[in-house]
């Protein structure tokens, strides 16, 4: 299942996976879009100048560790090139 505002979901929303989670312990992971502020090491790795973010697609299933905040920690978190353009023209589980 694609989620891509699950960084920014509020606890209603976070709990409403959490039972999904419960629902299909097994087979339910989920992805998301995950972002950070570039850093000091972003002229080493060849961020663009004009790019203000790093972004990242992660994955989470039910084993994950639950952060401080009650988001799940992701298994995996592949840095993307840039800004995923979401939801133009399509279903947004299409474009993650």
């Amino acid at each position: 299942v694609s989620m891509q505002q699950y960084k920014f979901f509020d606890k209603q929303f976070l709990a409403h996976t959490e039972l999904m989670f419960k629902k299909f312990p097994s087979c339910l992971k989920i992805a998301f879009i995950d972002n950070r502020e570039k850093g000091k090491e972003a002229d080493a790795d060849n961020v663009h100048p004009s790019q203000k973010r790093r972004y990242f697609s992660c994955l989470i299933d039910r084993s994950c560790k639950l952060g401080d905040d009650g988001r799940r920690l992701p298994i995996f978190r592949v840095e993307l090139p840039g800004f995923p353009i979401l939801g133009d023209g399509k279903g947004d589980n299409q474009n993650h």
